[in-house]
């Protein structure tokens, strides 16, 4: 009898761990990626954007603290949209209240229609050792005719 009840509760305690763990694996999947969690960004585009005028894009990245080199690479697709500069570096940001780097990226309206405009930022974070840390982010513009 003795030995039932040792069994039963060896038993329960082995199903009480394995439930514990299968209830903690959806936490863990949703956490986002390290690099995920380092740098993020928005794009914010020009209210009209007209045909044969410049404008400026603003990005929005929020990156690990210091002052680790940042490179922030502005591409895009489709012939209504030409980007003016193609790097930027984080001397050419703003530091905002918020503790974000505001890049202003010049762009040329070329012809209506539509380009995707596609921005991606590099950087470090650096503790003991450092690793990259990305985002991307895009934004579709529209170009009136003037």
């Amino acid at each position: 009898m003795r030995h039932d009840l040792l069994r039963r509760l060896i038993a329960r305690c082995a199903l009480l761990g394995v439930v514990s763990t299968l209830l903690a694996l959806p936490a863990r999947a949703q956490d986002p990626p390290v690099a995920a969690r380092g740098v993020s960004m928005t794009l914010s585009a020009p209210e009209r954007l007209v045909a044969g005028t410049t404008a400026t894009v603003v990005a929005e990245v929020r990156v690990p603290p210091g002052d680790a080199p940042l490179l922030l690479t502005p591409t895009t697709e489709g012939t209504a949209v030409e980007v003016v500069r193609g790097r930027l570096l984080r001397a050419d940001a703003e530091r905002t209240d918020a503790g974000t780097l505001r890049f202003r990226i010049p762009i040329m309206a070329k012809a209506a229609g539509t380009s995707v405009l596609r921005v991606r930022v590099l950087t470090y974070a650096c503790a003991r050792r450092c690793r990259a840390e990305e985002a991307d982010a895009f934004i579709v513009l529209r170009v009136d005719r003037p």
